[in-house]
C-alpha cells in the first residue's frame, strides 16, 4: 500500500483517507475508501500548484499556490480546493484549512470564510528579480505575494510593482518558515525592495508546492496539495 502522493499515473484503488474532515470533503465526489480514481500525469516531476490571481470585493492580488490548496470554497454544490476552480468561477469560502499565519496571511486579500473569492487567471511559473540593499536576488510568485507594503495610501503586494518600482516593507503574510526564509535574504519589515525585473521561473523554491491532480470517478479533476495526498492510502489498479 502507498500513498497518493507516491503513486505513479494511472488507476488508483483507494483503501484509507485520514483525517474526518478530507473525507467529508472527498465524498461529495464519490472519492471513498473502495472508489477507483485516476492520478493525472504532470508535464514534469517539478510541477507545482501555480500561484493564481485572484477578486475579492476588497481586492485583487496573487495568491501562492500552496495557500490556494489550503482554502476549500464551495462551487456548484460541491466543495474544492481554490486551486480547482475554473478561470474566472467564483466561489464561496467554506474553510481555511492551514493555521493562523495562513489565515492571516489570505485575510489581507479579502479572503475569509463565507465570501466570495474570484479566481482570475493561472500565472506562469516566474521570478521577481529584485534587489535588497545592495544584493540582487531572486524571488518566486508565490513568495512575492507574501510581500506588503503601502503606496499612495494603499496597501499593495510586491507582485504589483513593474519594473523600477520599489516598496519598503510593512509585512510578510506567512510563517515562521517564511520569515525565515526571507531573513536570509536580507528581506524584513523596514527593507526597500527595488525591482529589476520578472523572469521565467528557474529553480523550485519557497512558495511553490507540489500539486496532485487527480480525477474522480465522475469525471471531476480536483487539485490537491502534498499533504492531503499523503493521507489518502491505496493501491495501483492494473
Amino acid at each position: 500500500m502507498l500513498t497518493l502522493f507516491d503513486a505513479k499515473p494511472g488507476p488508483f484503488r483507494i483503501i484509507h483517507i485520514e483525517g474526518n474532515r478530507l473525507a467529508r470533503r472527498l465524498e461529495d465526489f464519490r472519492i471513498l475508501p473502495g472508489r477507483v480514481i485516476t492520478k493525472i500525469e504532470l508535464k514534469s516531476d517539478k510541477d507545482t500548484a501555480p500561484a493564481i490571481r485572484v477578486a475579492t470585493k476588497e481586492r485583487e492580488g496573487v495568491l501562492g499556490g500552496g495557500m490556494s490548496l489550503k482554502i476549500w470554497v464551495d462551487y456548484q454544490d460541491s466543495i474544492i480546493t481554490l486551486a480547482s476552480l475554473p478561470p474566472k468561477a467564483t466561489g464561496v469560502v467554506k474553510e481555511l484549512s492551514g493555521g493562523k499565519f495562513m489565515v492571516d496571511a489570505v485575510g489581507l486579500l479579502g479572503i475569509r470564510e463565507g465570501e466570495e473569492v474570484t479566481l482570475l487567471h493561472r500565472l506562469p511559473p516566474m521570478d521577481y528579480v529584485v534587489r535588497v540593499d545592495t544584493r540582487r536576488i531572486r524571488v518566486g510568485e508565490g513568495a512575492a505575494a507574501k510581500i506588503w507594503g503601502t503606496i499612495e495610501g494603499r496597501p499593495v503586494q510586491l507582485t504589483a510593482l513593474g519594473h523600477g518600482r520599489s516598496l519598503v516593507v510593512e509585512q510578510i503574510a506567512g510563517g515562521m518558515t517564511s520569515l525565515e526564509h526571507f531573513e536570509k535574504l536580507g528581506i524584513r519589515p523596514g527593507s526597500r525592495i527595488v525591482v529589476e525585473g520578472v523572469e521565467p521561473r528557474q529553480s523550485l523554491g519557497i512558495g511553490r508546492t507540489q500539486i496532485v491532480r487527480i480525477q474522480s470517478p465522475d469525471g471531476m479533476e480536483l487539485w490537491l496539495g502534498e499533504r492531503e495526498a499523503s493521507y489518502i492510502t491505496g493501491v495501483m489498479v492494473k
